[in-house]
């Protein structure tokens, strides 16, 4: 099975330098431009793939809509990026403020929220119920938190040193598998359409 991870395209959030943002939390125009350059990059070298998923958010759905406007993506909470609570909708610096050693620990829980490790599990959760129904190559739009958790489970990375690799927004991420049970082998981390990465090209649906 191949796994190509998408990271969604710059959100509000993202711009105005919160935590997470919420569920609710959409693309800003620079995030549209962004996918659709994504979008036209994989048409050019005619990626193909069997199965779709997304998240429960709507910039990661609105960010699969525009990717691949015409596949039946399969909605999967397990997902969406981390649930930060009652901070979700303050801006970093000030949660670092409030909590300087926040990031230290990832058994730290967010107030009212979940921990990275609780991200982790459910994470890596979704990963073996795929690697168990799919063949083939599988597209997953999603967060730099979930993709983080699978990129660091891919190369021995543990959850100590999360988050240890941050995927740009609207990139392109691929990790292969040989049998359920697997990490992972990190074939592609982070490329950027403009980076024109052949990767892709030639692999089997």
């Amino acid at each position: 099975m191949r796994l190509v991870l998408v990271r969604h395209g710059l959100s509000e959030a993202n711009l105005k330098g919160l935590v997470t943002g919420t569920p609710l939390d959409d693309l800003s125009p620079a995030g549209i431009e962004q996918v659709d350059q994504t979008r036209r990059f994989l048409e050019r070298i005619d990626f193909q793939a069997r199965y779709f998923f997304t998240s429960q958010w709507l910039r990661a759905q609105h960010s699969a809509r525009i990717l691949f406007p015409g596949a039946a993506f399969q909605v999967d909470p397990r997902l969406g990026e981390t649930h930060a609570g009652s901070v979700a909708d303050i801006r970093l610096p000030e949660f670092l403020t409030q909590q300087p050693d926040f990031y230290a620990n990832h058994l730290n829980r967010y107030p009212d929220g979940e921990t990275h490790a609780e991200l982790n599990q459910r994470v890596l959760a979704w990963l073996r119920d795929i690697q168990e129904q799919c063949a083939g190559t599988v597209v997953a739009v999603t967060h730099a938190g979930p993709i983080a958790c699978l990129l660091q489970h891919a190369l021995g990375i543990p959850m100590e040193r999360f988050p240890s690799l941050i995927a740009c927004n609207a990139s392109l991420s691929v990790v292969d598998y040989v049998s359920v049970g697997d990490a992972g082998k990190l074939v592609l981390f982070s490329q950027l359409p403009e980076s024109s990465a052949r990767t892709l090209i030639g692999v089997p649906a």
